[in-house]
This record gives structure tokens, C-alpha cells and sequence, in this order.
């Protein structure tokens, strides 16, 4: 295997891998390393980008002894590239933590957050905001028509109890037979900030 073939192979196994294992990495350790884990992805992707146009002069010198060895790591660059930017085969390693069965997106002017009642009995609330807040809410809950009964692994976010009730496509924190507003609505975020 040359050296030229082994350093396409790594990049381009590097990018799909950080991608592909984003729902992971995001998690544990999350925080502030994810800002690493983005860049090493944006880094990944432009040396890719450089590296196949470096290829085709490459390939153009030796078109006299043009085999399909010399094709090979260009082939594997831009099938990565392409599988990393696109997706064909549909990988979603979020799965691992269960399949989403209800959602729920609060989106503030600096920060944005998504609910997820999985089908497995457990929640997770993503919340992320400026000066890179990123973090993770965790637990189980049992879900009785449009009540839901939440039991924190973690700590609780500023605005839920441990009930919250649906109404009117907008989700409310229970506390002390108040209903205090959470601001998040049903459905996948709309981008309205």
C-alpha cells in the first residue's frame, strides 16, 4: 500500500467517522469538545477537497502510465466525501439511544433546544446556546395521554418540573397546579429565530 493511499484512506475514514458517530461523541463527552469534533470535520472536509484537486494534475502527469492503481485513492477520497456530505446508505447511529417517538424544539433568540420521548421509556433534551452551551438532559418518563411524569438522571433545565402537560401544541411545566409556559412547541423546529 503506497503512503499516498494510506493518507486518503485515513482522512476519508476520519471524516465519515466523525460524522457517522456524531450522536455519540455529542453525548459523552459533549460540552465544549464538540467544538473540537466540528472542527476536525470542517478541517477534514477541506483537506479532502485539496487533496483530490491535488490528485488530478497527479493523474494528468502520469497519463502515459495511467492504471487503476493510481485511480484508487481519489476513488476512496471522493467516495468518502460524498457518503459524508450525503448519506446514501441512511446510517443513523442516534438510533442507538432509541427510536424518537415524540419531539418537542424550543427556540430562543440565543439558544434552541429539542425534546425527544423515545420508545424505549427514555427522554433526552439537547439545549444549546451561545458562547457554545451545549448540553445534554437525560432520564425516563411515562407519557399518560397529555401529561407526562419526567425522572431526571440528570439535572433539570431551568424552565421543567418533573410534570410537564401538552396543550395546544405547546408544552407546560406543572408546578404547584400552575401551568408555567416551557416554550417549547410540538414537532421539529421551525426556525423562526
Amino acid at each position: 500500500m503506497t503512503r499516498n493511499l494510506k493518507i486518503s484512506l485515513i482522512i476519508s475514514i476520519l471524516f465519515v467517522g466523525l460524522i457517522r458517530f456524531r450522536p455519540i461523541w455529542e453525548r459523552n463527552p459533549g460540552g465544549f469538545w464538540n467544538i473540537l469534533f466540528f472542527l476536525g470535520i470542517t478541517v477534514l472536509f477541506f483537506w479532502l477537497i485539496v487533496k483530490i484537486i491535488i490528485e488530478i494534475p497527479r493523474l494528468i502527469k502520469q497519463r502515459k502510465k495511467l492504471t487503476f492503481k493510481l485511480f484508487v485513492p481519489i476513488l476512496i477520497m471522493t467516495v468518502f466525501l460524498l457518503d459524508g456530505i450525503f448519506n446514501p446508505l441512511k446510517i443513523n447511529l442516534d438510533k442507538i439511544y432509541g427510536q424518537v417517538d415524540f419531539r418537542a424544539c424550543y427556540e430562543g433568540t440565543q439558544n434552541q433546544a429539542t425534546f425527544k420521548l423515545r420508545k424505549n421509556g427514555k427522554f433526552d433534551i439537547h439545549w444549546t446556546g451561545v458562547f457554545f452551551y451545549d448540553k445534554f438532559f437525560t432520564g425516563k418518563y411515562v407519557k399518560n395521554g397529555d401529561t407526562i411524569l419526567l425522572d431526571f438522571k440528570t439535572e433539570k433545565p431551568q424552565y421543567f418540573s418533573d410534570t410537564l402537560v401538552i396543550s395546544e401544541n405547546y408544552i407546560y411545566s406543572l408546578k404547584a397546579d400552575t401551568l408555567i409556559p416551557t416554550h417549547f412547541y410540538l414537532g421539529y423546529c421551525k426556525g423562526l429565530n
